[in-house]
């Protein structure tokens, strides 16, 4: 076995030694005194089993060192530790400030940080969406992968090469300096934070990691930017206008009466149409396919015949042979909608037409602002209106948890839609001759 010390003697004939370090390397040499090999290394080996080494040997001083450190230091290497040991000995480092994080080999803490990630935004895979389906709570496909695509976008560079244990909060606001990421909106910057932190609390709660990198990060103050509407009488100009495709106008009328999103629209089948209304069950998503709606709630909503005229024929057009199945915005594939970006890009056209100043800024989804707004100003009861909007937020839910019975909010809403909206409906098919300054929103409904 090695000797932890290494022994010489100079030229005046005087034995030194250099005690092995924990590093592996040697300290200063230091005088034992002696003239005879065996004493010398009597007086090492007092120096190491004592504890004590000699910063200077017949000094007036006569300061010693403390080995115990080195002594400790040497018995790390040699030791076999239990991993309930090794984790005795970081906690007392952490707990003493001394570290602040720490990651014990072949645990869970640490497996790479990449692919931790990469199989918890796993929609198929992921444990944590696992458990809240399993407590009945919403989650879906491509809101997964938009998360993982953040995380692969703006943390990778940032977090490589670590693992899950060695997060720290230090590292999650490393973001906030990202100069690519400066410039994002303060919205789109909170997205990608919460990429990263709802996986280190889940880690947190779960034992993955002992640090708590989550709480007290001050996010963007994420002001929403105005989003564009157009007035009744613009709606009204842009459906009389001539359109480049009739079903692109189909859809983005049926937005516009009933203030359904775009992807329950695009998910609409036959047997979705009934005689004086529809039957909203489904949302369309081209990560997800045929999906509960946002709520995960069917609902329904009134429409005037001739809409349903329309969304019939529109129906019957589909090739696919699939009966009351087909989509009504069908698709080359008899299992897809069609691309539902479509409807925006002709809309856009349709405004460019009219001399609308700005196409771009007008979403598909200012169809159904625009519907809440108009409706809301003729029903002052939020609760008949949620029963068409399909709006279900914990904070509606607890503001307006009275029994409303569904089909008399229908009715009042019904009223709302033919005053406000069937106007512009007609006259957009020249079925009446309504002039667009007749159009009086003001007497409110009961």
């Amino acid at each position: 076995m090695a000797k932890p010390y290494l022994i010489y003697k100079t030229s005046n004939g005087i034995y030194y030694a250099e005690i092995l370090l924990p590093d592996g390397t040697h300290a200063n040499k230091k005088s034992t005194g002696c003239r005879n090999r065996t004493e010398a290394e009597k007086v090492v080996m007092g120096w190491i089993v004592n504890g004590n080494i000699p910063t200077r040997i017949n000094g007036k001083e006569n300061r010693k060192t403390n080995v115990d450190k080195i002594s400790f230091f040497n018995n790390l290497q040699n030791y076999d530790f239990s991993q309930d040991e090794v984790l005795k000995i970081v906690t007392t480092l952490q707990e003493r400030k001394l570290i602040q994080s720490f990651v014990i080999a072949n645990t869970p803490q640490s497996k790479p940080i990449e692919e931790y990630l990469e199989e918890f935004w796993n929609f198929d895979k992921s444990p944590y969406i696992h458990e809240k389906q399993l407590r009945g709570q919403s989650i879906h496909r491509d809101y997964c992968l938009g998360q993982l695509t953040r995380i692969k976008t703006y943390w990778y560079p940032l977090l490589a090469g670590k693992a899950v244990g060695e997060i720290t909060r230090d590292d999650v606001y490393k973001i906030f300096t990202d100069e690519t990421v400066s410039k994002l909106a303060p919205k789109t910057i909170n997205s990608i934070v919460n990429a990263l932190t709802i996986p280190m609390k889940w880690a947190y709660f779960h034992g993955l990691t002992n640090n708590n990198c989550y709480d007290g990060i001050l996010k963007c103050t994420a002001k929403s930017k105005k989003r564009e509407v157009l007035t009744l009488e613009q709606a009204l100009a842009v459906f009389c206008t001539e359109w480049e495709n009739d079903s692109a106008r189909l859809a983005n009328m049926l937005a516009f009466y009933t203030g359904m999103r775009q992807g329950e629209i695009a998910a609409l089948r036959l047997e979705d149409i009934g005689s004086d209304r529809i039957y909203i069950r489904h949302s369309w998503s081209k990560f997800e396919g045929l999906k509960e709606t946002k709520t995960n709630e069917c609902r329904e909503i009134k429409i005037p015949s001739q809409l349903r005229d329309m969304l019939l024929i529109q129906a019957n057009m589909n090739p696919h042979n699939e009966g009351i199945k087909g989509f009504v915005f069908y698709g080359l594939n008899p299992e897809h909608p069609t691309d539902p970006k479509n409807w925006l890009k002709y809309l856009h056209r349709a405004l460019k037409k009219i001399g609308y100043s700005n196409p771009k800024e007008i979403c598909f989804h200012a169809w159904r602002h625009l519907w809440c707004s108009r409706v809301c100003d003729l029903i002052s009861d939020k609760r008949v209106v949620m029963t068409g909007s399909g709006h279900k937020t914990e904070f509606m839910l607890d503001h307006y948890a009275e029994h409303l019975e569904t089909e008399h909010a229908l009715e009042t809403l019904e009223k709302a839609q033919e005053q406000i909206f069937l106007p512009i409906l007609k006259k957009a098919e020249n079925i009446i001759d309504v002039e667009a300054e007749t159009i009086d929103c003001t007497e409110q409904i009961a």
